[in-house]
Order: C-alpha cells, then sequence, then structure tokens
C-alpha cells in the first residue's frame, strides 16, 4: 500500500529509483521465505516483485515450482514455466529459461 500511494505522488524519475530499491527488497524476502520454507510467504513476494518488474523470469521461475512442487498446482506450473520461456525469448543460453524448458518437459512427462 506504502508503494502504491508513493507512486502516485512522486515524478516518473522517482518512481523507477524505488522499483529498483523495491525488487532486491522484495527478492531478500522471497529468499529468506524459502530458507525458512514458508512457501506462501515466497509466492507472495514473488507477486510483488511481479507487480513492479513484470517480465522478470526468476520470478516467474520461482512461482512455477512453488505451484508444482508445494501447492500441488500443476496448470500454474505450466502457466509460470511457459511464461519464462516466452518472455526469455525462447533463448536456451539463458539460465531461467533453460531450468524452465527442463521444468515443463518434467511436469509434462508427470502428468502424462
Amino acid at each position: 500500500m506504502v508503494a502504491t500511494i508513493f507512486r502516485a505522488v512522486t515524478p516518473n524519475e522517482e518512481r523507477d529509483q524505488e522499483r529498483f530499491a523495491l525488487v532486491p527488497a522484495f527478492r531478500r524476502q522471497v529468499e529468506r521465505a524459502i530458507a525458512e520454507q514458508r512457501w506462501h510467504f515466497a509466492n507472495h513476494f514473488c507477486d510483488k516483485i511481479l507487480a513492479e518488474s513484470p517480465r522478470d523470469l526468476e520470478s516467474w521461475l520461482v512461482k512455477g515450482h512453488l505451484a508444482w512442487r508445494f501447492f500441488n498446482d500443476p496448470q500454474t506450473a505450466l502457466s509460470c514455466f511457459r511464461k519464462v520461456v516466452i518472455l526469455g525469448g525462447f533463448d536456451s543460453s539463458n539460465a531461467c529459461v533453460a531450468q524452465a524448458r527442463a521444468s515443463l518437459a518434467q511436469l509434462l512427462e508427470q502428468l502424462a
């Protein structure tokens, strides 16, 4: 909520600086939540990152793994992994895209 209010009253340049500060802070919260096995909090902070940076491949990848491994939601996992591949331009030299492709293959095999 504070971020929303802050965005409404600051010029664009300051908003960009705020985004650059928020995303790393949220990423630290994701890492902490995962280390503490607090899957819903990790997912929540991935959503916060994606609200600020919708093309963040790492956050989409983490959301996919959380959906698959901990929330028993293969459809969401498939959607997230596909999003990584598409946003990454199908470029397997990108580590996130390569991981998403491998995860997609495993998940589709598991669902078959």
